[in-house]
């Protein structure tokens, strides 16, 4: 099973008893992104390299934060126990 870390893949040791094709990696490389759950637009190749191309994640992908804002004086945050916190100063004076 190959290591994906950042933008490096690396094969583990088995494949070093014979120099395998660019097909062979490509395939192999195509199964663990496909059970890795990882989307991809298309691999190319360029020689003895591999170009990954990601999926743009669509809209409902994108998970944006949610955002606490205190209706007394404005207080902007994300974290929700922050902003309880802060809504007690307000109430009992902490």
């Amino acid at each position: 099973m190959p290591v994906i870390k950042n933008n490096v893949i690396m094969l583990d040791d088995e494949l070093a008893r014979h120099k395998p094709s660019v097909h062979d990696i490509l395939s192999i490389i195509e199964d663990s992104l496909i059970k890795a759950g990882i989307s991809y637009d298309k691999i190319s190749v360029k020689g003895t390299e591999l170009i990954i191309d990601d999926m743009k994640p669509s809209k409902k992908m994108l998970i944006e934060p949610k955002i606490f804002t205190c209706p007394h004086c404005g207080f902007v945050t994300v974290s929700e126990e922050e902003y309880w916190n802060h809504l007690k100063c307000h109430y009992f004076g902490f």
